[in-house]
């Protein structure tokens, strides 16, 4: 999925906010909207919705009814929700707290259970907390909310708000936008993003303190943080240069970080700033001179790989420009006789690792020889290994024993049990290395079905695995998964079943823009391998054809291989 395929699909998505809805106790999930330039700290050109104040002799139910919608007003600290509020109550409401995102299709419902106690009933969908980091909710979910109004001068209003705001699924997708935090791997060779959302009449200022405050809890144990955190980021100033770029001050205590630290906060400050939709280029300043220079550029923002591999009749094979079978390369020359499968290659392209034929076996070798091969692990069932640029192959055997397994390039004495007690009972059908080496993706299984979950490495300054982090559930809208890849910083391939149509679906779960549906596939596809960088996605069937997408289908690829990957 390409940028310009993901800008389209929030787009079609904030376009559903201009829909209608019914008046009197069922209540509209919409509000009008108008897009215009907004005045004082609000970022230009951020969408503009309009906020009803409290209509005159408003009745209790109007007023919760009038409150709720109007946290999509954030002009001048959300003031036009406050006048639904008491005196007290306005000063004390925190709309930052977080938001509740309710269904755009289901009708909210309003009662008065009392004199002065009024109820609202809504399906939430999402959660997003004071942070920024946002939770999928597995399905709509009943939430009420109940307030006790007070007469004020003649008007009723909320005396006890809950805090934070609710929006509409469409709302939040025309007022919120998604931004990555850069934190650094152990080893200062990668920035790592932790996905945040935040309202875009504030991004910028929101990305800042998201940095001084450091990883979300999940990455906390697995990345570094060189932005400090006592940097003064109110100070911060944001215009826009003669060219056109945005210029940031940078803070104080990042000037006044040593060179190499330094180096590597402007890199964060950098790329956290320019995942904003409306900061495609920035310069940082200090005191009216650009350090943008002073960026450590050796720091990489890695991504899968563009090179299409597969597992020949034997050994491992580049599936790139291969016109017959006599054209396809073998790429690790101590595996080229043995007849293997799931072939993968790090991304530096060097440590290679397979199963053999029967899936009893991890192999472990490497495409120049550095690596002699070796059985790293036998005698069980195991998922697909994955290898990391940091000389680990990871694996776990199907069985649900609890532990994942990083098998070391330098031999068996440096391998390395990692434990992950939350998968203890569960069958592991596949994992998956991201590039940055810091986010492993895993396809798990128990009597309740398929689970996709998210956790991170954290390992030593050497790169040496320790532990993973507890998981974070992905959802994708699949049951009956069955295998799982990374396709971009912040999007994996996923095969599984629609659970309405019960047919196979092929897609791309991007964890900030959502699903992005893949021709449908073949029947028997078994397997899917993507790159953004590639443009591409290639599919397997358990028979053995192999697929490439050209978009809106499947072309057959003529080819002995199976097992497509990328490196």
């Amino acid at each position: 999925m390409t940028a310009s395929r993901r800008e389209l699909l929030r787009l079609a998505g904030a376009a559903a906010l201009l829909g209608t809805g019914s008046a009197c106790a069922r209540i509209p999930t919409e509000s009008p909207i108008d897009s215009r330039p907004l005045s004082g700290r609000s970022r230009p050109g951020a969408p503009y919705v309009r906020a009803l104040p409290p209509p005159e002799d408003a009745t209790p139910q109007q007023v919760l009814t009038g409150f709720v919608q109007a946290g999509v007003g954030t002009e001048d600290d959300y003031a036009v929700a406050r006048e639904y509020l008491t005196p007290d109550a306005s000063a004390a409401w925190d709309p930052g707290a977080g938001v509740t995102v309710y269904s755009s299709s289901d009708e909210l419902r309003v009662e008065q259970l009392g004199e002065d106690t009024v109820s609202l009933a809504l399906q939430a969908v999402m959660l997003v907390d004071a942070q920024g980091v946002r939770s999928v909710l597995a399905g709509p979910t009943a939430q009420e909310i109940t307030v006790h109004v007070q007469s004020v001068d003649g008007q009723w209003r909320i005396a006890d708000p809950p805090p934070g705001i609710h929006l509409s699924g469409s709302a939040f997708e025309a007022l919120f936008t998604p931004a990555r935090l850069y934190f650094l791997d152990p080893r200062s060779l990668h920035l790592v993003p932790d996905l945040r959302w935040y309202s875009s009449h504030r991004a910028v200022p929101a990305v800042l303190e998201g940095l001084r405050a450091g990883p979300v809890e999940s990455l906390e144990s697995a990345v570094r943080n060189l932005v400090p955190s006592g940097a003064d980021m109110e100070a911060v100033t944001v215009t826009t240069g003669a060219d056109g770029v945005a210029e940031v001050t940078i803070p104080e205590a990042v000037r006044r970080l040593a060179s190499a630290p330094r180096g590597h906060a402007l890199a964060q400050l950098e790329a956290s700033l320019r995942s904003l939709r409306a900061l495609a280029e920035v310069r940082l300043l200090w005191d009216g001179t650009d350090l943008t220079a002073q960026v450590d550029r050796s720091l990489s923002r890695p991504l899968p790989g563009h090179r299409p591999i597969g597992a020949g009749p034997t050994g491992v094979v580049s599936l790139a420009d291969a016109g017959g079978s006599d054209q396809m390369s073998q790429l690790v020359p101590d595996l080229a006789e043995t007849v293997l499968s799931a072939p993968a290659i790090s991304q530096d392209g060097v440590l290679a690792c397979a199963l053999s034929q029967d899936r009893s076996s991890v192999l472990m070798a490497s495409t120049d020889g550095s690596v002699p091969v070796r059985q790293a692990a036998a005698g069980a069932a195991y998922a697909d290994p994955r290898p990391d640029d940091a000389g680990y192959v990871w694996a776990s055997v199907q069985s649900g024993t609890g532990v994942l397994l990083a098998m070391s390039a330098q031999g068996a004495e440096h391998d390395v049990k990692v434990d992950a007690a939350w998968l203890r009972g569960r069958e592991v059908l596949g994992l998956d290395i991201a590039a940055d080496a810091t986010r492993l993706a895993v396809l798990s299984a128990d009597e309740a079905g398929t689970r996709l979950d998210l956790c991170a490495v954290q390992r030593d300054e050497a790169g040496v695995p320790v532990s993973v982090s507890e998981p974070v559930v992905v959802r994708t809208g699949l049951v009956d998964m069955v295998q799982v890849g990374w396709y971009d910083e912040i999007a994996l391939t996923v095969l599984g079943t629609d659970p309405i149509s019960e047919e196979l679906r092929a897609q791309v779960t991007d964890l900030a823009t959502g699903h992005e549906l893949l021709p449908p596939p073949r029947q028997g596809t078994v397997r899917l391998a993507g790159s953004v960088i590639a443009e591409s996605v290639w599919a397997a069937t358990e028979d053995g054809a192999l697929m490439r997408s050209t978009g809106d289908r499947w072309a057959s690829v003529d080819l002995p291989a199976r097992d497509p990957a990328f490196y």
